[in-house]
């Protein structure tokens, strides 16, 4: 099963499931879009999990994830949904339990989409079932989010700004590569997924600029003076993405398979 199934991580492990013969069981808040893209798997709504669980999953991916509050809460796409899915897989018998997390969560940071992602993640430790928890860096690949963001303000912006910090992004095809290892039991525990270099967020947009073909200064910018914006919502900027910056990169356990 893979929980946020049309979303930028979800997708991609489904279509690496189907290539090794699997038939996963999809959920998704977009139901439409998911049976447009995978019209040959089974396909649930979010709020029909009960009923996707009748199917019996061997195992859940759960890549459900969101970076603003808008439709639903961190505590409710987080930690509810979390929660939810995890009391259906022990009802239910699922043998492994893949959360991907996000690089830098924990229970003592200001932010609460870290702070969720650390409840999801507890939840998961805690429930008894076999898991894999992956905290991926930023996560580099056509259709992720900064790739569409950097299109768009491009178009009106002659110099992108970007905040003063290090970053250790990874390529969406280890993220999968972790997935897929983590179904079959080969990860478990808690792991970080980082690419091989840390780099600046600065020199990451000019990365990303260059694969997509658009040519822009970029320019360092010290956190308090997003503060501001922050508090105006300028850019696509509000106070959670503020409390948001800071350096991620791996410190823990790297998987480098």
């Amino acid at each position: 099963m893979v929980a946020g199934a049309s979303g930028f991580i979800g997708s991609r492990v489904v279509k690496a499931l189907s290539e090794k013969d699997f038939s996963p069981v999809l959920i998704s808040r977009n139901l439409q879009k998911l049976k447009k893209r995978f019209p040959d798997f089974s396909a649930f709504s979010t709020s029909e999990i009960e009923k996707a669980f009748l199917l019996k999953p061997f195992a859940v991916v759960n890549s459900v994830g969101i970076l603003k509050e808008e439709g639903s809460t961190y505590e409710e796409a987080h930690v509810k949904f979390t929660e939810k899915l995890v009391e259906l897989s022990k009802k239910h018998g699922v043998k492994k339990f893949v959360q991907i997390s996000a690089l830098g969560t924990s229970p003592k940071e200001k932010s609460r989409y870290f702070k969720t992602k650390w409840k999801a993640e507890e939840i998961v430790r805690k429930s008894g079932i076999p898991y894999a928890i992956l905290r991926p860096s930023i996560v580099l690949g056509k259709g992720q989010k900064l790739y569409d963001d950097l299109k768009r303000f491009s178009r009106f912006l002659p110099v992108l700004g970007t905040p003063r910090m290090k970053v250790q992004p990874v390529r969406i095809e280890k993220v999968i590569d972790a997935v897929l290892k983590a179904v079959e039991c080969r990860i478990t525990g808690t792991v970080e997924l980082c690419g091989a270099e840390v780099v600046t967020m600065a020199e990451l947009f000019r990365r990303v600029l260059r694969e997509i073909g658009i040519k822009r200064p970029v320019v360092e910018v010290p956190k308090f003076l997003l503060f501001p914006l922050a508090i105006l919502k300028i850019g696509g900027l509000d106070l959670e993405q503020f409390k948001m910056i800071k350096d991620n990169v791996c410190g823990g356990k790297n998987w480098k398979d």
